[in-house]
């Protein structure tokens, strides 16, 4: 599991009471195993990220972090590497 958020410039430790919990569930040929089983991992982004960004899972990238923006659809994203 993890113990803060998501955004690796925040430091902001979990509260599942607030911000945006996302479920990624990765593919049988991404993750090999024996049992046939899905490899589940669990991200979050705390109340003040989860305003200002979004998580989105890019094939062979992983999961990223992007700004939310209105003007034209732009994002400008960053990518990120999770620890537990």
């Amino acid at each position: 599991m993890f113990a803060k958020c998501s955004n690796p410039d925040c430091g902001a430790p979990f509260n599942y009471r607030e911000g945006q919990l996302v479920r990624f569930c990765k593919p049988p040929l991404e993750h090999r195993s024996s049992t046939g089983q899905h490899h589940v991992e669990h991200f979050w982004l705390c109340g003040s990220c989860s305003n200002l960004y979004m998580l989105e899972c890019e094939r062979g990238a992983g999961m990223k972090i992007s700004l939310r923006t209105k003007e034209l659809g732009e994002r400008a994203a960053f990518s990120f590497v999770a620890t537990a």
